[in-house]
């Protein structure tokens, strides 16, 4: 076994973090934001589903995760001076997977579902110790040999890498378990990985990596919303009924599952209606919230998407090796949605006691899908636009991340909810990718899902759908204990699987 790796400030320094990851370390180090997880349960190979094999199914996973973090810089760096203005990526000479990986084998008798999500919420709200000496990412792997079932969940610090680096990191690793090395055991022994000491490719930044124009109108405007006196913030549509409270600190995490047979037809439902199941969860939110809060307490709303801007990045020549749908990073950004007091007047008039607990009637049904035609049409806006006029652009005017930041937390809380949906993870393996030879050799997912911890400056409530090819739809809900009570989230989450699975059966 190898000795502990030896990581200090001596270690090669790779560049300064760019304006993402500045805004998205700011929020850690003010502990307005924990993790980002995304989990994949696996059916295990035939060989390695037993008792006997618990040593060498071991071995095999620690070599992929091993692997995985070789073919990815980004796990591979660790951060300086993140109380600075001006925080680095640090090259490290070597990472101890014992820091980074934990197994927890479960009894036949344990209830897999819910020691799932007690270690989601549990990984959510971990903090990353040592931030200049590791870097920041933790798997948790539970184990049901009896069942064949093994999940890894794989949770990181924002900073490193968007959400839809989860999803890349999740294929990078399932290539790897389906890829026979006849180095696998000895590799999976070693629990410290010894890193190149030439400088690893850390991809850069959005700003560095392809140009964000930006216009006079959309400038100011953004200028005006980051720094307008108190007195001018004041707005109808902004969260006031979920204030912004930065303490204490704990993330409620709920999830539903939709099976594949409805999924299909919810998604069948929203093409025949020229949208998406993004917009769809706008749209169901939007009723729901709207249903549980009264006029006063919220006369109307905002949301914000999520957006990968990976689909805007044309090759670079200074940096030929990156491949943007397989490269870990920050490239996202949001669009906002506005749904204001006369929309909000026309569904609570359709609203009635019955409404609670039960299927939607029509009237409302078409409420909910003129919501998510018009959230289409937000989204389909900022996709024509691409990298114009995107906030990303003018991140760079802000010279102390963490100063925004705290000045963020005394301002009103704009967002009442956000959606970020990873789509759908390939579940099974490409038997023409040099992978394992045949099917009772191979690993398959069965599920994903999608977690983000509680964001006490952004939105009040995240909802983050993920599915894999074949398989449910599993939605995740999250909020901060202390911003409302416990059953308007839950009720929330109740709304949301009931009518999905009402338009998926109509």
């Amino acid at each position: 076994m190898h000795s502990s790796p030896k990581n200090n400030k001596h270690n090669r320094l790779l560049r300064k973090l760019g304006r993402n990851e500045n805004y998205q370390l700011a929020m850690y180090v003010l502990d307005q934001y924990r993790g980002t997880s995304v989990s994949c349960r696996f059916v295990l190979p035939r060989a390695l589903a037993s008792q006997d094999s618990r040593l060498k199914l071991v071995n095999t996973v620690q070599a992929a995760i091993a692997n995985t973090v070789l073919q990815n810089p980004v796990l591979q760096v660790a951060i300086l001076d993140a109380s600075s203005r001006r925080p680095a990526w640090i090259q490290l000479e070597s990472i101890d997977l014992t820091q980074h990986v934990e197994w927890q084998f479960l009894d036949h008798s344990v209830d897999f579902e819910s020691a799932s999500q007690e270690t989601t919420v549990s990984q959510l709200d971990a903090t990353y110790p040592e931030l200049e000496k590791r870097p920041g990412w933790k798997i948790f792997i539970l184990c049901q040999l009896e069942t064949d079932t093994l999940e890894i969940l794989f949770t990181w610090n924002h900073p490193h890498a968007d959400g839809m680096s989860g999803k890349i990191f999740m294929e990078c690793l399932f290539r790897h378990l389906n890829t026979k090395r006849s180095d696998d055991i000895q590799q999976g022994l070693d629990t410290v990985i010894r890193l190149p000491e030439s400088t690893p490719r850390l991809p850069p930044p959005l700003e560095v990596l392809t140009k964000l124009p930006i216009g006079p109108q959309f400038a100011l405007k953004t200028v005006w919303e980051l720094y307008r006196p108190q007195i001018f913030s004041g707005s109808l549509s902004q969260a006031n009924w979920a204030p912004i409270r930065l303490s204490p600190y704990k993330t409620q995490f709920r999830v539903f599952t939709v099976d594949n047979a409805t999924l299909a037809k919810v998604l069948t439902a929203c093409r025949e209606r020229k949208t998406t199941l993004t917009s769809l969860f706008h749209g169901l939110i939007l009723v729901s919230l709207a249903s549980h809060l009264q006029e006063s307490t919220a006369p109307a709303f905002e949301s914000i998407t999520a957006v990968d801007l990976r689909r805007f990045l044309s090759p670079n020549p200074s940096y030929p090796w990156i491949q943007p749908k397989r490269t870990m990073g920050n490239y996202v950004t949001i669009t906002g949605h506005v749904f204001g007091t006369n929309i909000l007047k026309q569904i609570r008039s359709k609203i009635s006691p019955k409404t609670a607990d039960t299927e939607l009637p029509a009237d409302l049904m078409d409420e909910v899908w003129s919501t998510a035609l018009a959230v289409r049409k937000d989204i389909q806006h900022k996709l024509e636009h691409g990298l114009q006029d995107d906030i990303v652009g003018l991140m760079g005017i802000v010279g102390d991340w963490l100063a925004q930041m705290r000045d963020m937390a005394h301002k009103p809380r704009q967002h009442s909810w956000f959606v970020s949906n990873l789509g759908m993870i390939d579940g099974n393996p490409d038997m023409n990718e040099g992978l394992s030879s045949s099917k009772d050799e191979a690993w398959f997912i069965r599920r994903a899902q999608f977690g983000i911890s509680a964001e006490t400056t952004s939105a009040a409530l995240m909802i983050s759908p993920m599915t894999v090819t074949g398989g449910q739809l599993c939605v995740g809900g999250s909020w901060q204990d202390c911003l409302f009570d416990v059953s308007l989230g839950e009720s929330v989450m109740a709304d949301l699987k009931r009518w999905l699975v009402q338009i998926g059966t109509q």
